[in-house]
């Protein structure tokens, strides 16, 4: 979507008998309704659903009579018409038991005969700590080159990156900076600043020791009825923590230690076998992973209650009745190694839910759309992909499919081998009653946590029961909403500082907190860490007819920018509007006032040809597009009264795939108020002209030999990924090549990054009759804990392909991780107030890491909350750059973005291959045709 606007199966029947997993019936009886949530937000979470082999379905085919009232209607008048569909086995979970569909019971939005077949799809990686490994240090090595060049362009570099001088790393430290390098860089003017890290002060002198606990029978899964078993025995295990594998305690119990505890449901017998597997000095990685276990319980006994993943303040709920939402204010934690010190990073954090269950969104779906078909297709669109909370444990989880075969009678059998109803085990186990019997189940697929935790099928979560966490879509759209909203959570400098030091005091003068530190022999310190960055200077932008400066603390020329030449200005003298009748004066309008602004930019500009359309249905849009666009096209200009996907899809898949000519989608909405035309006009003639192959500004590239690539991914559940890739290929770094590499469902590592890098350097060299002698790629949508396999899979690709491109070709290369989702915060301090680090801010000390080559960088203004700083990892290195024109480079890279006339976040480049893979991952669902790849067609 543009600046300007809209650019911007069949029934699935049981062939196995269902029983429930080890600890399934558990748990005992906790309270009902609202207090549940509240009560109920340690319970056990969802538990694996076993098949046995044979067998048929133990439920009976459900007669029409017992679907729900509300939807007999419309299902009476099509099932007739609608054939089975065919049978398959599979295996699911309910959340809170494991289950399989033993039933061919109908759903009361659907039958077996309109059941969607389950897909199995493959799972979205989640976040796992870097393994131990042997990795050069960041600056590179001299042998590595000649390693890589006998390999074949498509063969993939299972060795990892070239052999060289190394040593080995703990978990925390993935690729080390060169001895004696000093990472720090020195230039800009210093500041004084306080970041959202509390240290620990007293570093424990213990050794704790680690034992793997096994429970038999081998049939609990409850973490919450794992403690409840082994608090039996407080007198032996006095100070341990539990994290419902692995225990840990100052005792030493031996290699193997054996207990005997009581259900406390039933009374039977449980034997607790703990086998060491560790004797863990403090400076130990496991510590780490305890303290923030520690952390955790400390929120518990702040009276924080556990949603998801992180803890909130039931008691500070915000509520929001206009638009049936609640507000949980909250903390999150997490404790590293930063510069040799142990501390505790500590940050806001919110959570939405919904105060309308899912049941009720299936209600108003279906009352809506009569159609029956309709509606559960538009149930599926909106709510697949939606993330849920469970009422009863407070639990989320991702809506993968909805069920409608299934309901919550649906049988299951028990581990004791007893079959139950869902509707009979919430009740039992969570004393909640299912109202309504007929309703469809939700279906998510274990995550990779889950699937540690022994659950491999789908889990089945009952409408009733759940409530949707987020903002929707039409909510994001709504200003009202988002400005309460942001008030809210938008949190200035002040007001942030504030809350963490208060958090912070809170603990420390809690009792029962300080008790449990002094257990571990840990203390906390009350102030968050103080620490100096450094603020570089402002850039100099280079138009086509002058330079202009900026001012520093806004970064922001979109005013002087109005009326400077381009540095390189297309004419625009055969282009086409198409727009419908209603729209035509404000498409006459629009054309006027873009005849005025692009004047000054340099652009010829002659009057397009207008067309008038009778309706704005997509068919009718592409019809007047084929019969009008020619060879000497261009550029095609569609007003649009809303921004319907459907028809931006198929407007975007011409102009891109079947007759490439660079495109301008515009809202009529962002027309109509005249006292923003002009300034609307401005962004859609600088869009335009970038999108000819247009140069707007630049600024000062130190090296004329330089290459620029940015990358980062796209992901959509249940589609391939797509990686976008953009490389300058010119002096000044205003011009760009454009590729994108589609890869397997949720892989984020880019088997094609060879092909791309391979067609992008012969683009340079065909512009520039040279290769460039350095290249700096920036590589964004990486966590720390993907850093190894980047390392490992995506470099080699890169060192081996340089030498294909040219005998001999062996320029210095550097890569950067860009990360931009972490929870670190930096305030400015005065003597009166805290406020926004400027522009250009860098911080390379105290809270980086020690052993990689890392800062942080603040190179937009926040205008309102509290900015948001970007980490660079630079994992390899050998540009020759020093720390200063690293940092240096960086920033003046995030002022080449040419939809915003100030700075973003990241380095332009990462910017356009996010807008590039977003097009082709929403709308296109395809590579786009490469004559397009010099042009940034996709702004």
């Amino acid at each position: 979507m543009s600046t300007a606007g809209a650019d911007k199966a069949g029934r699935a029947r049981g062939r196995g008998r269902a029983r429930v997993a080890p600890g399934e019936e558990e748990t005992s009886g906790e309270p009902s309704g609202a207090a549940a949530a509240d009560a109920a937000a340690q319970a056990s979470s969802s538990q694996q659903l076993i098949t046995g082999a044979g067998g048929t379905a133990s439920s009976p085919q459900r007669s029409l009579s017992g679907v729900s009232k509300m939807f007999m209607g419309r299902l009476v008048s099509q099932i007739a018409s609608i054939p089975p569909s065919p049978s398959s086995q599979w295996s699911g979970t309910a959340s809170g038991g494991p289950v399989t569909p033993s039933s061919t019971t109908a759903g009361r939005l659907g039958t077996g005969a309109m059941a969607t077949a389950f897909h199995e799809r493959p799972q979205q990686p989640q976040r796992r700590p870097p393994q131990m490994m042997q990795i050069p240090r960041g600056r590179g090595i001299e042998t590595m080159v000649p390693e890589f060049a006998s390999m074949a362009l498509h063969e993939t570099a299972s060795q990892g990156p070239p052999a060289g001088r190394t040593r080995s790393v703990n978990p925390t430290t993935l690729v080390l900076k060169q001895p004696g390098l000093e990472k720090r860089g020195s230039s800009g003017e210093l500041i004084s600043l306080v970041t959202n890290y509390v240290r620990i002060l007293a570093a424990p002198q213990w050794t704790l020791f680690q034992y793997h606990i096994e429970f038999q029978p081998n049939d609990i899964d409850s973490k919450k009825m794992k403690r409840e078993l082994i608090n039996q025995h407080r007198g032996i295990l006095r100070d341990v923590a539990f994290d419902g594998q692995q225990l840990y305690s100052f005792e030493d119990l031996g290699q193997e230690y054996e207990l005997q505890s009581h259900h406390p449901s039933s009374g039977a017998d449980i034997r607790i076998i703990m086998r060491k597997t560790a004797a863990n000095p403090p400076e130990s990685p496991n510590f780490f992973h305890l303290s923030n276990l520690i952390c955790r319980k400390l929120l518990e006994i702040a009276g924080l209650k556990l949603i998801g993943r992180n803890y909130y303040q039931f008691d500070e709920r915000i509520d929001m009745p206009t638009y049936k939402l609640t507000l949980f204010p909250g903390f999150l934690t997490n404790v590293n190694v930063y510069e040799g010190q142990l501390m505790i990073n500590v940050d806001v954090s919110h959570k939405v839910l919904s105060n309308v269950t899912i049941y009720e969104r299936l209600q108003n779906i279906f009352n809506q759309v009569q159609d029956f078909k309709r509606a559960q297709d538009t149930a599926a669109r909106e709510l697949v992909g939606q993330i849920v909370m469970t009422i009863y444990n407070n639990r989320t989880y991702r809506v993968d499919e909805i069920a409608w075969d299934k309901d919550p009678k649906f049988l299951f059998k028990k581990r004791d081998g007893t079959e139950i109803p869902l509707t009979r085990y919430y009740s039992e186990r969570y004393q909640l009653r299912i109202e309504d019997e007929g309703q469809p189940l939700l279906v998510s697929r274990p995550s990779r946590r889950d699937r540690r935790a022994g659950i491999t099928g789908p889990i089945l979560l009952i409408p009733e029961l759940c409530r949707e966490t987020g903002i929707s879509d039409a909510l994001r759209q709504d200003y009202s909403f988002m400005k309460e909203f942001a008030l809210h959570t938008h949190i200035d400098p002040t007001t942030r500082f504030n809350r963490l030091s208060a958090f912070i005091h809170g603990l420390n003068r809690n009792n029962e907190v300080q008790n449990e530190l002094a257990k571990w022999q840990i203390s906390v310190d009350e102030d968050l860490v103080e620490l100096e960055g450094r603020v570089l200077d402002s850039e100099q932008i280079i138009y086509g007819d002058k330079a202009i400066r900026y001012k520093p603390s806004e970064a922001d020329w979109s005013r002087e920018g109005r009326s400077l030449k381009h540095i390189a200005a297309k004419d625009l003298t055969h282009w086409i509007v198409f727009f419908t009748g209603k729209d035509a004066q404000l498409a006459e309008q629009m054309v006027d006032a873009m005849g005025q602004v692009c004047t000054p930019f340099g652009m010829q500009m002659q009057y397009p040809e207008m067309v008038q359309l009778q309706n704005d249905r997509p068919e009718t849009y592409l019809e007047a597009i084929m019969a009008k666009v020619r060879r000497n096209t261009q550029m095609a200009v569609c007003v649009l009264t809303n921004n319907r996907k459907d028809r931006y899809d198929a407007l975007k898949k011409y102009f891109c795939l079947d007759n490439p000519i660079p495109s301008q989608m515009v809202l009529t909405k962002t027309l109509t108020k005249r006292n923003q035309l002009m300034s609307v006009a401005t962004k859609i003639g600088i869009q335009m002209n970038a999108k000819l192959g247009g140069e707007i500004w630049a600024v000062q590239i130190p090296s004329r030999t330089l290459m620029l690539i940015g990358m980062d991914a796209y992901h959509k559940r249940g589609q391939p990924s797509v990686a976008g890739f953009v490389a300058s290929i010119n002096p000044s770094c205003t011009r760009f090549y454009s590729r994108v590499i589609y890869q397997r469902t949720n892989q984020e590592l880019v088997d094609g990054l060879a092909v791309c890098l391979r067609d992008a350097l012969q683009e340079y060299l065909r512009c520039n009759g040279t290769l460039p002698e350095k290249i700096v790629m920036y590589r964004d949508g990486v966590s720390d804990g993907q850093l190894q396999a980047v390392y490992e899979h995506e470099l080699p690709q890169i060192l081996e392909t340089f030498p294909k491109i040219q005998s001999g070709y062996d320029p210095k290369f550097a890569m950067v991780i860009v990360k931009k989702r972490g929870s670190t915060r930096f305030f400015a301090k005065n003597t009166t107030a805290l406020y926004n680090p400027p522009p250009g801010s860098v911080i390379d000390n105290t809270v980086t890491n020690s052993d990689w080559y890392d800062f942080y960088l603040i190179s937009q203004c926040a205008r309102q909350g509290t900015v948001a700083p970007t980490h660079f990892n630079v994992i390899w290195d050998r540009t020759q750059l020093k720390v200063d024109h690293m940092q240096r480079l960086t920033f003046k890279l995030c002022h080449m973005y040419y939809n915003w006339p100030g700075t973003i976040r990241v380095p332009a480049m990462c910017q356009y291959a996010h807008k590039l893979a977003y097009l082709i991952g929403q709308s296109l669902n395809q590579d786009f045709d490469h004559t397009l790849a010099d042009k940034l067609f996709y702004l």
